[in-house]
């Protein structure tokens, strides 16, 4: 049965939610337009020097050969994505280590706002995404630790549901506003924007009360069932390396072969990545007000090869949209993000809860952790794919993508039956 909160959130809550909010907004934003500004801007636009980009470009091609700009501005985007999920540990760690949780919070506030502006800046690109990623490993997983202080032993799925929506809220809102700034006004409007939302950031963090670090107890010991642990993150992480093309390649693909239009107003593509965040958010409410209503939930291995399924779907739906050069339609283009966003919904939460009823609670931190790695091997596989792009046909360019997702629901057919505690919340890829 499951547990619902019977009592308002703890003060501080709605304040923490609003600041993940602002955050998501920004580094999402910032993210779906990332490949674009560089393949369209920053590599081909003459202006001053980048700096760092020629021994970047030169250090990338001596380990993968020589390539052009859309391989290059996909390679380094999946190195970025890949390195925002690696420090997120170490940002913990540091925290941890020096009992002041929100100084480090407030400091990767600072350092996302500088490389946001560095970013618009055009010249100090590279620095400022590094920046970024310096930022990200900071804030965002010390953010989550503070909310999870808040919500306690017993705080139920509808505390968890109103922060997700905060957070797939801004997910949506970034590119759906970057995308907008920067196909009216230029990357660097976009850039700003995107900068502008960590000052309210950390002013909203400025209000909320302090929350002390958790003070550790003794924690139940036992093994961990590496057998259901193993395949579901294999799983998952297989997901992931088709879906999270979605702000890279699909974008500059739907620039190309997709009409951008709806009712004769011209749209930018970064709006598909806010199409995946307001599904998010749709789909997640629905399966919170269905799920209680099942006779019987499917369990989370289940789930977790439907996403999958759902995520070959969508990019097989890409793969057929995609033959010959006729333009195509927007609406068939949204059936496919649609599908993507399903997947996520499905496999995401699912494989978290196999990986976490797994362990013993002495070990879920670093299981937690773990099970956020999938998100570092997804984008450098991600990056190296989208290399592919220029080089194969556009059709069997989705269809390999297709092939992870059903990779990825044939390994969850691999999980043994076993006690896990689902949550009918989804969580987006953003999260």
């Amino acid at each position: 049965m499951r547990d619902r909160d019977t009592t308002p959130p703890a003060p501080g809550f709605w304040t923490l939610a609003s600041v993940e909010g602002w955050e998501r907004c920004a580094i999402q934003g910032a993210k779906a337009l990332l490949t674009l500004f560089l393949v369209t801007d920053l590599l081909v636009r003459p202006g001053a020097a980048v700096v760092g980009l020629a021994a970047l470009r030169d250090g990338i091609a001596r380990v993968t050969g020589a390539q052009g700009d859309i391989a290059f501005a996909s390679e380094l985007y999946g190195l970025y994505g890949a390195l925002t999920y690696l420090v997120l540990p170490l940002g913990g760690w540091i925290a941890d280590r020096s009992g002041r949780r929100r100084p480090a919070m407030y400091a990767g506030a600072v350092l996302m706002t500088l490389g946001l502006f560095a970013l618009a800046s055009r010249v100090w690109a590279l620095p400022g995404l590094a920046l970024l990623i310096a930022g990200i490993g900071l804030l965002k997983g010390n953010l989550a630790a503070e909310v999870g202080a808040l919500r306690g032993r017993l705080a139920g799925e509808r505390l968890f549901a109103a922060y997700l929506a905060f957070l797939n809220g801004g997910a949506m809102l970034g590119p759906l506003i970057g995308g907008w700034l920067a196909w009216r006004y230029g990357f660097a409007v976009a850039f700003l924007a995107m900068a502008g939302t960590m000052v309210v950031a950390m002013l909203t963090l400025r209000t909320a009360p302090p929350i002390p670090l958790a003070i550790a107890r003794p924690a139940a010991h036992g093994p961990t069932d590496w057998r259901r642990v193993i395949p579901a993150v294999a799983a998952v992480t297989l997901c992931f390396c088709a879906y999270e093309q979605l702000t890279n390649m699909v974008l500059v693909w739907a620039e190309q072969r997709v009409a951008l239009s709806v009712g004769g107003l011209a749209i930018p593509p970064s709006w598909l990545a806010a199409m995946d965040g307001l599904f998010t958010i749709a789909l997640a409410l629905l399966a919170y007000r269905l799920s209680p209503r099942l006779s019987r939930e499917p369990g989370a291995a289940a789930k977790l090869m439907a996403g999958g399924l759902s995520i070959a779907l969508g990019y097989t739906l890409l793969a057929w949209l995609a033959r010959g050069e006729a333009m195509v339609g927007l609406g068939d283009v949204i059936g496919a993000v649609l599908l993507l966003s399903l997947g996520v919904v499905l496999s995401w939460p699912s494989a978290l809860a196999i990986v976490l009823a797994a362990a013993p609670p002495s070990r879920r931190g670093v299981m937690t952790g773990l099970f956020y790695l999938h998100g570092f091997v997804a984008h450098l596989m991600v990056g190296q794919l989208g290399a592919l792009y220029p080089r194969i046909d556009q059709s069997r360019f989705w269809l390999i993508h297709a092939g992870f997702g059903i990779a990825g629901a044939a390994v969850a057919l691999l999980i043994r039956r076993g006690q896990a505690i689902t949550t009918s919340t989804p969580v987006s890829a953003s999260a």
